[in-house]
């Protein structure tokens, strides 16, 4: 029996890296050279233009942006109609107008009260109001009935003006409270 040939027979060819690495630089030779002459046909393009050089361009006549949504606004304008009956407009409570009103109206009997809280358990509501005196406040429990049951309210004041009122709203903002203002008429 013939021995057979044991050895591998040596190739003569080159490594497939080095393949591979010459594929990529002629692709990317052949890429160089088509961006090259896209950008020389981009330069011949705007060297051929007919006109005056950029310098000497005026400027638009309208530089200034326009905004056409004044118009389209007024275009689109909705006349709404008095209404026929006053409606009571709720506090908003804003700084600013607290700011503005810095006084009693003489005219109105009203003072405003802040409800800090309300709880079914009397033991809490007197709690919170033992932490708000402290805070150097007025405050005072009232039992209120309803449907659900008896609520114990916390309330703050009462305040003849609205930036005393504002104080003690930051002093219960301190506190992490969000009192609802409550109008009601001056005790005579």
């Amino acid at each position: 029996m013939s021995r057979r040939n044991t050895r591998r027979k040596q190739s003569t060819g080159k490594p497939a890296w080095v393949w591979f690495v010459l594929g990529n630089f002629v692709g990317g030779f052949a890429v160089f050279v088509f961006l090259l002459n896209d950008l020389k046909t981009e330069q011949v393009r705007t060297v051929a233009k007919p006109g005056k050089p950029a310098a000497e361009q005026a400027a638009p006549a309208d530089s200034k942006p326009r905004f056409d949504f004044y118009t389209l606004l007024e275009e689109n304008e909705v006349k709404v109609p008095k209404p026929k009956t006053q409606s009571r407009v709720r506090d908003s409570g804003s700084d600013q107008d607290q700011k503005a009103v810095d006084h009693s109206d003489p005219t109105s009997n009203l003072v405003y009260i802040l409800q800090a809280a309300s709880f079914r358990e009397k033991a809490e509501a007197e709690r919170l109001r033992a932490q708000l005196m402290l805070a150097n406040l007025d405050v005072k429990v009232e039992a209120a009935s309803d449907s659900r049951g008896t609520w114990h309210r916390v309330l703050v004041g009462p305040y003849t003006s609205r930036s005393k009122m504002a104080k003690a709203r930051e002093i219960l903002a301190d506190h992490r409270l969000m009192p609802l203002v409550l109008k009601r008429p001056a005790k005579g």
